[in-house]
């Protein structure tokens, strides 16, 4: 199966995240490196961009994917888990490692605005095209379900849309947020016994 685009050879680094995020209290700094380094191994392997996986989006064996971040498996685990439970990373059935908010971070502003952009003389794309051109950066959403709340919500009332490609990206980058907000958060550690610095 052939990737959906081709691989970048760089991944953008959240600087507000890095520094101030939660890696930096569930993570140690060796924990910290794994992850950055997760980050960009989800960019290059794989069907799909910010997954780590093979090419029939299968997991890859736990012990390779050690290998690749240079670190021993215990570790690989520890940053897997502590992550799962941060909801920064979910595991599907078939043992892909999906990134959740790899595209949220890494679309650069080129990425964000190439759908408005049109070549001379095309023809203006309809909402419904434009809705199938940006499924791919709301993999982690249901846009379909989305989209209904979206029709129902404007379609009452005297509400007047004027802009409904750029109100419906709003709409969907508004639920991701809830969807973060409501994900469940680990516990924060006590400062005796258990490894807190």
């Amino acid at each position: 199966m052939a990737r959906d685009r081709k691989p970048r050879t760089w991944v953008r680094i959240d600087c507000d995240g890095i520094l101030r995020g939660s890696i930096n209290y569930l993570l140690t700094l060796e924990g910290q490196a794994i992850w950055v380094k997760m980050i960009a191994l989800s960019e290059v392997t794989g069907g799909r961009a910010g997954y780590i996986e093979d090419n029939n989006q299968k997991g890859l064996p736990h012990e390779y994917i050690a290998q690749e971040l240079h670190c021993t498996l215990e570790q690989f685990h520890i940053v897997l888990d502590k992550m799962k439970g941060d909801g920064a990373i979910e595991v599907n059935g078939t043992g892909s490692i999906h990134l959740v908010n790899f595209h949220h971070y890494q679309f650069s502003e080129y990425d964000r605005q190439k759908v408005y952009r049109q070549k001379e003389g095309e023809e203006k794309q309809t909402f419904e095209e434009y809705v199938e051109a940006i499924k791919k950066e709301y993999i982690d959403l249901d846009i379909d379900k989305e989209l209904i709340k979206f029709k129902t919500w404007w379609g009452e009332g005297k509400k007047e849309l004027k802009r409904p490609k750029s109100a419906f990206r709003n709409w969907l980058d508004k639920a991701r947020e809830i969807k973060k907000e409501h994900q469940p958060k680990p516990p924060m550690p006590s400062k005796h016994g258990d490894g807190w610095r």
